[in-house]
């Protein structure tokens, strides 16, 4: 069968036509993604694939780090929470836990009073004709809305359910609920991935819509699926209501893709080069790296088999319950601001902007506008060499004050430099107040980047760098640091920080009894020892031989005791971080920096053939599975057993012995996975399989049965 792959990041889009029977790639195509308009970066990567090739496509699989993006930015669209039978009095005492988890806006939140059965001596319902009263005042100024139950178990969220038909019935907003997401018992988590949910709808059904379109364009009709946060595929419908699956899609189909093509470089080695791969990549396990625009992903393979996430994923502010592939999400790419801070220390921000190169190429006015602040040597710590691009039109849009119109109306016309925005709205640079704007992706700013730098230096030759070297101009002014030094310094910084994210890695994998301290905070310091003498060794290393070091001849390693020996005058102690596993670079950028922070870590870097393409290549190959839990609850009054009580949609059961309970149970969960199945497009033969597991008080065979698990899968065979 014949597939097509395409992933959406956040600076490329990439295509492949994928043989499923061959496990090769037929063709590529590679281009700027174009947020203003999806459309016409897809469409410009279809391309670039030969038309019959494209005419044999059987399906289109998809990834895209939109929502990774957007979740590591803290951006998306306007979203509100629903909370039934939460304390408000409480919420607020405790804001600072749930600003930990990402819910830093209690005004996102309508709370309603309930108490759920089977929990309290007096249950009682919410207020529905309340809600379908004041549906409309309640969520007019948001996009989509979440519903949260507090102990969804013991009603099988029966009050979720309630809500999202009322919800559905007056309002025009997407509805989802979290019971149809998770059934995490962190409720913290639950309302964090389920406001996430709300807020990606409006995203990942642009996206969808805007595929949907270009392939229909080129004649194709043909199923598309959507890759989730597991490596797993989900077809477009479930995207719409559960965007939040796909929170890690882009990273899990570049875990997918490196997979894919580190198994078939060690299977086929065509030359000496690919030979020493093979021997490099024998264990068929190392570390994968996808460097693009936005960020860095990276993930760990075992014996070919990705590494799965034992908690909920956490990215960016959000701790949330949606389950994945093992994947650290660093903000670091292509189009990784470059800043500096009042003190005109030169840093790596964690958000994108868009490379100054890739604007002055679509606006003759980017390069005058640079050249004359660099003339006027302006100094100034709000990065005024920065321009403010117009991304999304909001006009006559309710929720945005008339300033915040004005802004747009005025970036309609053309992007704008902060000096002459200011000047064009009468403030002072510093009271341009977009902050709003840019958060829920309104507006994006474009600056110097670490591609502007690879264009500079060579490495990357798509676009002319004259409007970057008046950029760095300004630069050098504010950073005091001559401009000709500052690309050079901008790839340190980019080198170390991928060298600090991989040891963090790393160390909290070889180490998991102390992950919780080897945090960010408490790593830092560390990983700073690491990489200081590891620069000191690769230096050493480097430096001409003395003749008694070359007295040492050829097999004798005097190179070794030569880096040995300055690094033993160096100081009193060796400090030395190694990775036991070989590093698999993807994306477009990883070429240029992965080899030194292979050398810093004292191993080999390996770039496949079609490394650029890896995500598209992983949302092709990703193969259909689906996971349900089950739970079948002990109820007591006191000491005095009752009952054992099911739910399915809402609808609660109860039995009176384990044996009769698991077996129904078993139905349910057949249903269910079989419900999912259907959902996801899976047809054929599917292979089945249920875990069931007794939980206990005292976890002994004789404790009080306090609930039964049941666990299932389904798989295509």
């Amino acid at each position: 069968m014949i597939g097509i792959g395409i992933d959406t990041g956040g600076t490329c889009t990439d295509a492949v036509i994928y043989d499923f029977e061959k496990g090769t790639i037929l063709a590529a195509g590679k281009a700027l993604t174009t947020k203003e308009h999806l459309e016409t970066g897809i469409a410009n990567a279809l391309d670039q694939l030969p038309e019959e090739l494209l005419g044999k496509a059987q399906m289109a699989a998809l990834s895209t780090t939109l929502a990774t993006n957007a979740c590591l930015e803290n951006k998306g669209a306007r979203a509100k929470l629903l909370l039934i039978g939460f304390d408000r009095r409480m919420m607020e005492h405790l804001q600072d836990l749930y600003a930990s988890y990402g819910l830093d806006d209690l005004t996102r939140f309508v709370v309603l009073d309930a108490k759920a059965e089977g929990l309290y001596e007096h249950p009682y319902d919410p207020d529905w004709e309340d809600l379908r009263r004041r549906a409309g005042e309640y969520f007019e100024d948001c996009d989509s809305v979440g519903i949260v139950q507090m102990n969804p178990k013991s009603n099988g969220g029966r009050f979720e359910l309630t809500a999202m038909r009322i919800l559905r019935e007056e309002l025009s907003q997407p509805v989802t609920i979290a019971f149809d997401i998770s059934r995490e018992t962190d409720i913290l988590k639950t309302c964090a991935g389920t406001m996430l949910n709300a807020r990606l709808i409006p995203l990942i059904s642009e996206f969808m819509q805007a595929v949907h379109h270009v392939l229909e364009e080129r004649g194709l009709r043909v199923p598309v699926s959507i890759v989730r946060s597991d490596g797993t595929i989900m077809p477009e419908e479930m995207a719409f209501s559960y965007p939040v699956e796909t929170i890690l899609c882009g990273p899990a189909a570049s875990v997918v893709g490196g997979a894919a093509l580190a198994k078939s470089a060690v299977d086929t080695p065509v030359n000496e080069d690919s030979e020493s791969d093979r021997m490099i990549l024998q264990e068929n396990s190392g570390i994968v790296i996808d460097m693009g625009g936005t960020t860095t992903d990276i993930a760990l393979i075992r014996n070919g088999e990705p590494l799965m996430s034992e908690e909920g994923i956490r990215i960016g502010q959000w701790k949330t319950m949606v389950k994945g592939l093992y994947v650290e999400t660093v903000g670091l790419g292509g189009d990784t601001a470059v800043r500096y801070t009042k003190d005109g220390e030169l840093y790596l921000d964690t958000v994108r902007v868009i490379p100054l190169s890739v604007l002055a190429s679509q606006y003759p006015h980017v390069l005058p506008s640079l050249k004359e602040l660099a003339d006027r040597a302006y100094f100034s710590s709000n990065q005024v060499h920065e321009f403010y691009v117009l991304v999304k039109d909001i006009t006559g849009k309710s929720g945005y004050s008339e300033t915040e119109q004005r802004i747009c109306g005025i970036l309609k016309e053309k992007p704008l430099i902060t000096m002459e925005l200011a000047e064009r709205m009468g403030c002072y640079h510093r009271f341009l107040h977009t902050e709003r704007l840019e958060k829920d992706g309104v507006i994006l700013k474009s600056g110097v980047t670490p591609t502007d730098m690879m264009i500079l230096k060579g490495d990357f030759s798509l676009y002319n760098g004259e409007a970057v070297r008046e950029a760095l101009r300004c630069l050098s002014v504010n950073t005091f640091i001559p401009a000709e030094e500052l690309p050079d310094r901008i790839y340190e910084m980019v080198i170390r920080r991928m060298y600090f994210s991989i040891g963090r890695v790393i160390l909290q994998k070889e180490y998991p009894k102390c992950s919780e301290t080897f945090t960010r905070e408490y790593l830092e310091p560390v990983l700073e020892c690491f990489y200081q003498q590891a620069r000191d060794m690769l230096s050493s290393a480097s430096e001409p031989a003395t003749e008694h070091e070359d007295e040492a001849g050829p097999g004798r390693a005097g190179g070794q005791k030569s880096a040995e020996g300055h690094r033993k005058a160096a100081g009193f102690a060796g400090l030395e971080l190694r990775s036991q596993l070989p590093l698999i670079g993807v994306g477009a950028p990883i070429h240029v920096f992965l080899p030194e922070v292979a050398k810093l870590l004292h191993t080999q870097a390996f770039i496949p053939a079609y490394a650029q393409v890896a995500n598209a290549l992983g949302a092709a190959a990703c193969r259909k599975a689906v996971h349900c839990e089950l739970i079948i609850k002990a109820e007591y009054q006191g000491a005095e057993f009752l009952c054992l009580s099911l739910y399915e949609e809402g609808k609660r059961c109860t039995f009176e012995e384990p044996q009769e309970a698991v077996a129904a149970g078993k139905q349910v969960m057949e249903r269910m996975l079989l419900k999912q199945a259907a959902m996801r497009g899976m047809t054929g033969e599917l292979q089945m399989q249920m875990e069931v597991e007794e939980n206990r008080f005292g976890h002994t065979a004789n404790g009080v049965l306090f609930e039964i698990r049941i666990e299932g899968s389904v798989s295509a065979g």
